[in-house]
């Protein structure tokens, strides 16, 4: 059970945790933007695409790391520092990006400082909600996440080209000074926590970003090059190694040694494997098989987006009506419901492809309120800070391997051949294929999920924090 503060501060920092939750809206409306003009960014450089794709795989690759470290320096290190730190930095780094449109270079230095930078409130949010909230207020706090999610991925795909093409592409980096109107009220509110005693293990740390980094760089590029993994599981024995004979390690052995964490984090990398996969996939369906513009694709994304939104920011009152057990689970059929759809119908019209979608997306932004409410109560109160950042870390290697196993399926001729599809349409068979390996990836997380989960994790606490 957390450990509840007093009311007033808990009302102090849900005054803060909007603020916060607007880093969330710009790392991803900017990743989104940059998705999405990386041909224009092709062309104006003179680069090759795989060249170009750096700006977006190196800020993934940096966000994803991180947000492992900020996430573990949190267990020592006081939150309230480390998140002004940030709110200081930002602004320097979007100034950076906003000079560099003569330099792809500098383009690409401006990129990594601004994730590693904005790791650290998108690692600190979910360490705050539970150290200052009940498990309820918690839960909500997980859903707005995905809700912000969802609304930065609707505006980025519908406003990204036209900043793109009425202003310029580095204009995009001063949207999040936005942030800056809320620093005062962050030093006004954020609690004067202490830093803890304790060492840090950089050397640790640092074997981690190289496992981390070869791993993803590995996914990244579809494992077309093996000598990557085969470093990254040398680092892992290295660090295997290191870790048992460490006083203090970065990430504690005992922290897999809790009932249901390994399986709780296999979950996780299959939910967002495959959200990611379907992501991928998405834009080739309805380009490939209906021929609809890019515009037009944007368009009906970002209504998928905002139905995910809405999902997202009633997923409180959702958990009172089913609990935090049932709200993952509920998540889980509409993501396979989504896929279903995809899978039988893709060959017919369009809108039951967005329709699914809409399901998909919808779905996510319920379980991921569920899931990390039930995760984060398995961990031990000393090590939430490391066991969020192994979430993150699962989080973005799944997400990178989803990403990379389907690309790898995409094209093969064996996709080729009818199983769900039972339409006319000859260039649908390999996307209701797709859909089909995505749906039994979510029906083994979901079946994995309630094995490790009981009924009893699915009780809603009498009290909860002020709204």
């Amino acid at each position: 059970m957390i450990n509840l503060q007093s009311e007033d501060v808990k009302r102090r920092v849900i005054k803060c945790m909007p603020w916060i939750l607007l880093y969330e809206f710009f790392q991803v409306f900017n990743e989104n933007v940059f998705n999405l003009i990386t041909p224009n960014l092709s062309q104006e450089f003179g680069i090759t695409p795989s060249t170009v794709s750096l700006i977006v795989t190196l800020g993934k690759l940096f966000l994803g790391i991180a947000s492992i470290v900020f996430s573990a320096l949190s267990d020592i290190v006081s939150t309230r520092k480390l998140m002004l730190a940030s709110c200081f930095v930002l602004p320097v780094v979007t100034m950076i990006g906003f000079f560099s449109p003569h330099s792809f270079t500098l383009l690409i230095t401006a990129r990594v400082l601004f994730a590693l930078t904005i790791a650290i409130p998108l690692a600190l949010q979910v360490v705050i909600a539970l150290k200052y909230f009940d498990r309820l207020t918690a839960a909500k706090y997980f859903g707005y996440n995905a809700a912000i999610f969802q609304l930065a991925s609707a505006a980025g795909h519908f406003f990204g080209g036209y900043i793109t093409e009425n202003l310029h592409w580095n204009y995009i980096f001063l949207f999040p000074l936005l942030t800056l109107i809320g620093v005062p009220t962050l030093i006004k509110n954020l609690p004067k926590d202490e830093s803890k005693k304790g060492s840090f293990d950089f050397i640790g740390m640092i074997l981690v970003t190289f496992i981390s980094t070869l791993l993803i760089t590995f996914m990244t590029f579809k494992m077309q090059y093996p000598m990557l993994l085969i470093s990254a599981i040398v680092f892992i024995a290295i660090f295997a190694l290191y870790t048992i004979k460490s006083k203090n390690p970065f990430i504690k052995p005992e922290l897999f040694k809790v009932k249901g964490i390994i399986w709780s984090l296999i979950v996780c990398g299959l939910f967002y494997g495959t959200q990611v996969g379907f992501g991928f996939i998405f834009p080739f369906i309805v380009s490939n098989a209906y021929g609809l513009p890019v515009s037009t694709i944007g368009v009906f994304y970002s209504l998928t987006n905002i139905a995910a939104f809405i999902a997202g920011m009633y997923s409180g009152r959702i958990i009172k009506a089913v609990g935090y057990r049932n709200i993952a689970l509920l998540g889980g059929l509409f993501i396979f419901s989504g896929l279903t759809m995809v899978a039988f119908l893709v060959g017919y019209s369009v809108a039951f492809v967005f329709v699914g979608m809409g399901l998909f997306n919808i779905g996510y932004a319920l379980f991921f309120s569920g899931y990390l409410t039930n995760y984060t109560q398995l961990l031990p109160e000393h090590q939430r800070g490391s066991g969020v950042g192994i979430e993150r870390l699962v989080l973005n290697v799944g997400s990178s391997l989803g990403g990379a196993f389907i690309a790898m399926l995409y094209g093969q001729p064996y996709m080729m051949n009818k199983i769900l599809d039972f339409s006319s349409n000859p260039k649908t068979a390999m996307y209701s294929n797709v859909a089909l390996v995505l749906m039994v990836m979510i029906a083994a997380a979901t079946f994995i999920f309630t094995r490790v989960f009981d009924k009893k994790l699915n009780r809603i606490e009498q009290t909860s924090s002020p709204e």
